[in-house]
């Protein structure tokens, strides 16, 4: 009578082993870093107010003055995403367990990623713009001033060019907070830059940045610099390559309110048994999302060498 329970036992254990979560980004980094905005429908237009003028009055009893101020208009036209898993009756009994809240759990780290990828997208990418969301669009180059490769800097309507590309640097990182104050970009809202793992080698390599005698130790304790001259430094593993050669990181550094994440629908799972596939249970999560970058002066990117 007690062997098999011994078997048992020992396909229990088997099969949790096989639930341990793997390396992979437990959760969005970017969605909690930027502006959040609810959404219904398919499109949603979000308006922009540029500066306002001031004039100065010289005589009395004259006309009151009409300084129209700019009024613009970027639009986020989410889309939704869906992942599925099925899981066999003969599975379950067999497990003696329930793996689904594991398998939703996991799901949900899979649209985090993609929830990333969506803002990586957008704070790159072509805004739309206009009456409607295909009136007419602005390129990234097009408004946005970033830092080629060598730390130099880019004019409007030029791409960050890799001629030249170094790791980065205390400079290259002076310089991006230049790019914000030269903007009047308002010193209360945070500034964030994503960076790859090896500008965070990089960065505990500047003693300005490690060094008792600039900063606390904290970036040696913890493996990591979480903020420097402004900046909430964060890593992805997300974020793309250069076109060109694919020897420098995109990274990206914004104000907070310099992107939108809009969604209709957080991440949500079901799990039901399925009837017609022999009372399978399926595992079923969807989200929907969309983002677009709001000001070409609260976004910018940073050319660093990849090896």
């Amino acid at each position: 009578m007690g062997l098999p329970s011994t078997i048992d036992t020992a396909f229990v254990r088997q099969y949790q082993s096989n639930l341990y979560v793997l390396c992979q980004q437990q959760k969005s980094k970017f969605m909690t870093r930027v502006r959040n905005e609810s959404i219904q429908g398919e499109s949603k237009s979000f308006d922009r107010l540029g500066e306002a003028e001031v004039q100065e009055i010289t005589s009395r009893h004259s006309d009151t003055p009409n300084n129209e101020q700019p009024h613009t208009r970027r639009w986020v036209t989410p889309a939704n995403y869906d992942t599925n898993s099925f899981v066999d009756k003969q599975d379950e009994l067999a497990m003696l367990i329930q793996p689904t809240n594991q398998y939703a759990q996991n799901q949900a780290r899979a649209l985090g990623r993609k929830t990333d990828d969506i803002i990586i997208t957008a704070a790159l990418g072509t805004a739309a713009a206009g009456v409607t969301p295909t009136t007419s669009s602005v390129a990234f180059k097009d408004e946005t001033i970033s830092i080629n490769g060598d730390g130099t800097v880019t004019s409007l309507g030029t791409l960050a060019a890799v001629a030249t590309v170094a790791d980065i640097t205390l400079a290259k990182i002076a310089t991006m907070l230049r790019l914000f104050l030269d903007a009047d970009v308002d010193e209360a809202i945070p500034l964030y830059w994503a960076v790859s793992p090896k500008d965070v080698q990089s960065m505990l390599q500047i003693a300005n940045l490690t060094s008792i005698d600039y900063v606390a130790l904290k970036a040696i304790e913890t493996g990591r610099i979480d903020r420097a001259l402004g900046f909430n430094f964060f890593y992805s593993t997300r974020l793309t390559k250069d076109a060109a050669t694919s020897t420098a990181w995109r990274t990206i550094a914004w104000a907070q309110d310099g992107i939108i994440y809009a969604s209709a629908q957080a991440i949500t799972s079901k799990i039901d048994e399925r009837t017609d596939l022999r009372y399978t249970t399926q595992v079923y999560s969807v989200m929907n999302g969309g983002a677009v970058r709001m000001d070409g002066d609260k976004v910018h990117e940073c050319l660093n060498k990849v090896a």
